[in-house]
């Protein structure tokens, strides 16, 4: 596939030609100047490109969507649009930050999820609203009783894209496609640019689509300080205590899994931290409810898996610590991003045990300038620990024979046949006499 690339950028949202209604919204929210991904994307969104955009977490890439969604809706009062999301809370942020921009455009919204009643949104969806935010399997099921759901959709985002793919969205996603009526305009926005998100832009996106590429995109912010710790897998729990205690502010430490999650929760709770839990065992009205408590600071500390690593975007996140590392590291690049956004400073704490070596060589890309500690001084990965013990085996096997034979002082050992003096001598004899060997003469032939 091969995509346009521009370089032009439009650096206030006043000459964006964007609608009153939206600057006021702007206004209103306090943002007055654009992001990188922002100036770029929305300009060509707005002239009715399609683009993909590899953009991290924490780029402005929401707001970017959705002024361009809302702006062609406003100048297109018979259309719709489809906003897609990978999970329940990501596409509920989406949705708050609609909210906030609809205020003052004629714009009825509905969310479609999964883990709340479907007869609530199914009832929402048959008023046909103008936007639809959703995350791709609910929306399937509303499909199936309702093949004209997507009817006059003319504008598609389908953000979070690789994610999406981890997650197993692909058949989701074709089958939406399948269902699409002509080729409606659509916006991509992805943290890295694989093989297979190429496929679904290649399904989605018209040829002369464009790359938006953020100048933060595949790497963390400048004011996140990174420190990662060297350190016994026994001793993680202890080196977490100390690390909270030394901590201000909201704190999200993340866990490989729903059973570490659940343990660490039960872990800090009994020496008396406020803390609470989310992940993907949890019922939805539990998180959500996590989310509220952190975001008003009645809670201070969230463990939870990665299912909150790109759905939540709260402020006052002061810390990150990444307790065990993810399974991806896209998904270590948005761990980090859920600290030092919107221009704020933020510190995310790595613990790296020896069993991680393979997952901390992939994800060293985004370790930019970080601290390492070694916790133990006698700290290595398994395979400096092989390379060092096969050294000091060759070391000790190694024996110099000529340097242990006894010496006994006298004439130095000679270790090779010296050479003769002059022509014809040989070797002194053991006796020290020396043997002078006979000069050959040519024979004389006979007369």
């Amino acid at each position: 596939m091969k995509l346009q690339t521009s370089h032009h950028h439009v650096n206030r949202f006043e000459d964006m030609n964007l609608p009153l209604e939206l600057m006021t919204a702007l206004e209103k929210m306090a943002i007055t100047k654009p992001t990188a991904v922002q100036s770029q994307a929305i300009p060509l969104g707005t002239e009715g490109h399609d683009i993909i955009a590899v953009a991290q977490t924490g780029s402005g890439k929401t707001l970017a969507f959705g002024l361009t969604i809302l702006s062609a809706l406003q100048k297109n009062p018979k259309s719709r649009a489809l906003v897609l999301a990978p999970s329940r809370e990501m596409a509920q942020q989406i949705y708050k930050v609609f909210v906030e921009l609809c205020k003052e455009l004629p714009v009825t919204a509905c969310l479609a999820i999964g883990g709340v009643p479907g007869a609530k949104q199914t009832n929402q969806l048959k008023k046909n609203p103008r936007l639809i935010v959703a995350t791709p399997g609910r929306l399937n099921d509303h499909l199936i009783t309702n093949k004209l759901l997507l009817q006059n959709v003319e504008y598609v985002v389908i953000d979070e894209a690789d994610r999406m793919l981890d997650m197993g969205f692909a058949p989701q996603l074709k089958n939406i496609k399948s269902v699409l009526r002509g080729e409606p305009q659509t916006l991509m926005f992805s943290a890295s640019f694989s093989a297979e998100v190429e496929s679904i832009a290649q399904m989605f996106l018209k040829s002369d689509a464009y790359m938006v590429r953020s100048a933060q995109a595949e790497a963390p912010v400048t004011t996140l300080k990174q420190i990662v710790l060297m350190i016994d897998r026994n001793k993680k729990d202890d080196r977490l205590l100390d690390e909270l205690n030394a901590t201000k502010g909201g704190v999200i430490v993340f866990a490989g899994s729903q059973q570490s999650c659940e343990r660490l929760g039960e872990y800090l709770k009994s020496y008396g931290y406020q803390t609470d839990l989310i992940h993907g065992g949890l019922s939805q009205g539990h998180r959500n409810r996590v989310v509220r408590e952190f975001r008003n600071g009645q809670i201070r500390i969230v463990v939870a898996t990665d299912l909150l690593a790109r759905g939540l975007d709260v402020p006052h996140v002061d810390h990150v610590i990444n307790f065990d590392l993810p399974f991806a590291p896209e998904d270590f690049l948005h761990r980090i991003g859920r600290t030092a956004r919107a221009g704020r400073s933020g510190t995310a704490i790595t613990f790296v045990t020896a069993s991680d070596a393979r997952m901390y060589a992939r994800i060293k890309p985004y370790l930019q300038e970080a601290e390492e500690i070694k916790v133990d001084s006698n700290f290595l990965f398994p395979a400096d620990r092989h390379i060092l013990e096969n050294t000091k085996k060759r070391v000790d096997k190694y024996e110099d024979k000529a340097a242990a034979k006894p010496r006994t002082g006298g004439r130095p050992m000679q270790r090779s046949k010296p050479k003769p003096k002059y022509r014809g001598e040989e070797p002194r004899s053991k006796s020290g006499s020396t043997t002078i060997a006979r000069k050959s003469t040519p024979s004389r032939g006979r007369s």
